[in-house]
């Protein structure tokens, strides 16, 4: 057992994440197969993905990177990777991917994407194609490269399911009425499109997943939106936006009552990198 197993028996079982029980994580696993994941790259790290990669040490894993653009999150998997007994031999760094970045290694043998792309707008933005490319100069070749994203929610479909675009639509404007920036998703074609611009680089699978909107789904994004009125320029406008939000938790309510709504879905893109012969000619892996 290589030690990150070793450490990761020592953990809390109720903190890990097993890709036996998360849909997405699972499918990577299933990606990965027998190969191992060796030194692993995650390019926008959170506690959920941090839980996971706690349990690759008898997958493979060797050592791990964790990137935040937000100090406040470095701190936040800082602590967590305490309590969970890996935070020996792996390196968290805060930093923009688009600053001055000091990682410890220059290429990786596993690199994940978790909702990276999606969250980019509101630390760098407009610069989505740039990240896709800077993500797979990280790689090494024979590598692989994970993307998790969520398939954007549109403004209006029929149905029940419109409170889910309702929803989306008063989340992200309490959040520019508040001065800060959204998170912009992009849809899976936009990023196998990116894929098929990148030399060197082959698509090895699209997976999708159907999302399952609960009331206590619905009522986080709500909350998202809460949070934000303290920010508003005028009480009066946060006053009329609770009114706005206060309703549509009313109407989630109703339309959940009878089991959870079913739409849109989250995807996971797995890309490898091909080897260079001798003669510098694209070898690709089977």
């Amino acid at each position: 057992l290589s030690l990150l197993a070793i450490n990761s028996s020592k953990m809390g079982e109720g903190k890990l994440v097993y890709g036996k029980d998360d849909v997405l994580f699972g499918k990577i696993e299933e990606q990965q197969s027998e190969t191992p994941f060796g030194n692993l790259l995650d390019a926008g790290t959170g506690i959920h993905s941090l839980r996971w990669i706690a349990t690759l040490g008898d997958k493979g894993m060797t050592s791990f990177t964790a990137v935040t653009a937000d100090k406040t999150m470095k701190k936040n998997v800082q602590d967590e990777a305490e309590r969970l007994g890996v935070h020996e031999g792996n390196h968290i760094v805060v930093g923009n991917w688009f600053s001055k970045l000091d990682l410890p290694y220059n290429q990786y043998d596993t690199i994940l994407a978790d909702y990276l792309i999606g969250a980019l707008d509101g630390f760098s933005p407009y610069r989505q194609e740039e990240m896709m490319q800077k993500l797979v100069s990280f790689l090494k070749p024979g590598g692989t490269l994970y993307i998790v994203g969520l398939e954007p929610i549109p403004d209006f479909v029929e149905g029940p399911a419109n409170i889910i675009c309702k929803v989306r639509r008063v989340r992200d404007a309490c959040i520019l009425l508040a001065g800060h920036r959204m998170y912009r998703e992009y849809p899976v074609e936009w990023i196998q499109t990116q894929i098929e611009k990148i030399p060197n680089l082959s698509l090895k699978d699209t997976s999708s997943f159907p999302i399952l909107y609960r009331y206590n789904t619905i009522v986080r994004q709500l909350d998202v939106g809460r949070r934000k009125f303290p920010l508003f320029p005028k009480t009066t406008l946060a006053k009329a936006m609770e009114e706005v939000v206060d309703e549509l938790d009313k109407e989630a309510l109703a339309l959940t009552k009878d089991g959870p709504i079913k739409f849109g879905f989250d995807y996971v893109v797995s890309v490898q990198k091909a080897f260079l012969d001798e003669n510098n000619m694209t070898r690709h892996c089977e």
